[in-house]
């Protein structure tokens, strides 16, 4: 096979010499039958590259007899365009049935490229791999001939982004995420809702959060039909209602005094939840709707602590689970869930209807978990004939940048082991716990990993992913960019703390942390050499930001987001090498308390150490400010930049508390306090 820069990696590819060239007289062909779909992947063709790099726009005609067949692109749907079917030389091709509802044929030749599909989505990605292969080269832009034949190895091929913690993208960047994600051939976006859907017989519960309304989710669906994504909402049934339960008016509605869970024990649960799917399910047009009803730990421990005394908690949750099913069925729908509970109560699993589907989401960890660790949970549902998505992770959430080891892994291994057990959706999740501080750009690398993945698994291939990922994101000659994320990455695994693990990376933590006093701060382990690792990852980054950024074709935004990411990494390291700059500058004048000198020089440097520090983190505060309300809406920002003030009000406390200890030593009899933060606490 030849070694092409697309993604995902096609199926089947065959090399042929020579290339074809796009110039003004390149014509782009439909077939008389066509459809307004076809019509939209042809006007699609002719965008970007084409249009940006060679400033034409190819004329798109409609076949006749007379046209000659020369310089063309021909997009074709074959059962359908008769007219057209003598020039395909290799039509049983087409008629296997793997091609059937997404699949394609490439056929590039010096005189003509041919997509052919049997579907309107086939052609579409038919089109997505062309747009992939046209190159700049020798100031023209040029098609290497190929024959191509291709299809996804798996139906339903996603990503699930989070709304529900911070974040509710513009929505221009949820067009410009449906976009993206249909380049690289996804088919589904999931919005994972907790409230932030604008409710009319229940307004409190989405007010002031950014809320989607039904109007945008219709103009978003009409948008992501043309790049024929599904968009399916996830709204949580049970757990996770904290956002809705928190509100007076629905308070006593809650298992126990968490407010986490909504109690089964309440008849008014099911009132309430049948009025707000009255209002959402019927917003969105697809055929699924997850209702979550994932980590309900407190089940059985509040009000129906006798329900779950006389059935158990898995009958509990099971009762649950098809009683809100039923209200789905009523409109038609595929009741989807988390699988965690099922899992936790696996007597139950057999007594699920079998037309619901299980979302079985496992995101991978430090142990870097091989297909066999996700064997047994995919047997389980496997065995009870259920259907069920393999639910990957970015592992982008509480951490400064996403571990790109742990997702890598995790999306590899969990969706090839899924794919051999013949499952027929992935979804590759996005989750924003605490605030969801992380900017989009950041998971850009794991969405296009598992589109590959997904499409493809048998063929995924993560020795060139790298360069054939900056190639279609960032554009020709960027394959340096890869380089960045994974220095980013390294902040996982540079930082050290002497506690017991807590979050999934420390830096999270210690970024958020009192400088001085904070119960991570204390407790870093070589604080220097981990701030001059932290530096050089930062240093290093941004140079290779920098050298590629004029290449930059497609994507430029996100390089900001990017840099952002490395300079928030270069400030951590900054602080604690700093810190311990201010550290050892107290310490000099506590030893030299007769030498004023030396004892006020000391006492400025540290002051002057901090207020570099408080500079440099205003202006992230500021560009993180920017980078917010460029991609998201304006609510949850909030919360993030109470994080930076705080931080910021460290910093204040500790300035202060330097100048009035100068002042004080410059007094008559004046001297310097110890201070356990400087570690000094124990000296005479």
């Amino acid at each position: 096979m030849s070694e092409i820069k697309v993604i995902p990696n096609p199926k089947e590819v065959r090399s042929e010499k020579g290339e074809f060239v796009l110039n003004d007289k390149t014509r782009i062909l439909l077939g008389r039958a066509h459809t307004r779909e076809d019509e939209f992947s042809a006007k699609l063709l002719r965008k970007g590259r084409i249009e940006s790099f060679a400033k034409i726009s190819l004329p798109i005609k409609v076949f006749s007899a007379s046209e000659k067949l020369e310089n063309v692109i021909i997009l074709s749907i074959f059962d359908r365009d008769e007219d057209l079917r003598s020039i395909f030389r290799w039509q049983d091709a087409l008629f296997d049935e793997r091609l059937k509802e997404e699949g394609y044929i490439l056929s590039i030749t010096s005189e003509r490229v041919i997509v052919a599909a049997r579907t309107e989505a086939g052609l579409f990605y038919g089109v997505q791999t062309l747009r992939q292969l046209i190159e700049e080269k020798e100031g023209r832009l040029r098609i290497p001939c190929l024959w191509i034949r291709d299809w996804p190895s798996i139906r339903y091929r996603g990503v699930m982004q989070d709304i529900s913690r911070g974040q509710v993208l513009t929505m221009e960047s949820f067009k410009k995420l449906i976009r993206t994600l249909s380049y690289f051939k996804m088919n589904l976006l999931s919005f994972y809702i907790e409230h932030t859907f604008s409710f009319e017989k229940h307004p409190l519960i989405g007010r002031g959060c950014g809320s989607l309304t039904r109007e945008e989710i219709r103009e978003l669906e009409e948008y992501a039909r043309d790049y024929h994504v599904e968009l399916v909402p996830s709204f949580q049934a049970l757990g996770h209602f904290h956002q809705i339960l928190k509100h007076k008016e629905y308070a006593h509605l809650a298992e126990t005094e968490l407010r986490w869970s909504l109690s089964p024990a309440e008849e008014e649960s099911y009132k309430l939840l049948e009025e707000l799917f009255s209002e959402i399910v019927p917003a969105f047009s697809s055929k699924f709707f997850n209702i979550g009803c994932d980590e309900v730990w407190d089940l059985g421990r509040g009000k129906s602590r006798k329900m779950a005394e006389e059935m158990g908690k898995g009958k509990l949750y099971l009762s649950h689970i098809l009683r809100v099913k039923k209200m789905l069925d009523k409109y038609g729908k595929t009741t989807m869930l988390w699988g965690d509970m099922l899992l936790h109560y696996p007597e139950i699993i057999p007594e699920l209807p079998k037309d619901i589907v299980v979302m079985n989401w496992h995101y991978g960890s430090k142990r870097l978990e091989n297909e066999d660790y996700y064997r047994p949970f995919i047997e389980a549902f496997q065995k009870a004939a259920l259907n069920q998505f393999a639910c990957t992770g970015t592992s982008s959430w509480l951490r400064l940048f996403p571990d790109l080891r742990i997702a890598n892994r995790n999306i590899r291994c969990f969706i090839s082991e899924a794919h051999r057990y013949g499952v027929k959706g992935i979804l590759n999740t996005n989750w924003g716990d605490d605030g969801n501080y992380n900017l989009l750009g950041y998971s850009w690398y794991g969405f296009c990993f598992s589109a590959e993945a997904g499409w493809s698994p048998e063929k995924l291939d993560e020795r060139t992913f790298d360069e054939r990922f900056c190639r279609q994101f960032f554009g020709q000659d960027t394959e340096e960019l890869s380089q960045v994320f994974w220095l980013l990455s390294q902040v996982n695994y540079v930082v050290d703390i002497d506690l017991p693990e807590e979050y999934p990376s420390w830096a999270f933590l210690l970024f958020w942390d009192d400088p001085f006093q904070g119960k991570y701060s204390t407790k870093v382990r070589e604080p220097s050499e981990t701030g001059r690792r932290l530096m050089q990852i930062s240093s290093s980054a941004l140079k290779i930001i920098f050298r590629a950024e004029k290449r930059v074709s497609k994507n430029k935004k996100w390089l900001d987001d990017l840099s952002f990411a490395a300079r928030q990494i270069g400030h951590l390291g900054e602080r604690l090498l700093l810190i311990e700059e201010v550290k050892r500058s107290y310490r000099r004048a506590y030893l030299n308390l007769e030498d004023e000198k030396v004892v006020t020089g000391s006492l400025d440097e540290a002051i002057t150490s901090l207020r570099r520090l408080k500079k440099s983190l205003i202006e992230l505060k500021d560009e993180y400010q920017r980078l917010w309300l460029r991609e998201n809406r304006k609510p949850g920002l909030e919360y993030n930049l109470k994080r930076y003030e705080k931080l910021l009000s460290s910093y204040d406390e500790k300035i202060l508390e330097l100048e009035e200890i100068k002042k004080a030593y410059m007094e008559p009899g004046g001297s310097l306090p110890k201070k356990e933060w400087a570690g000094i606490n124990d000296r005479k």
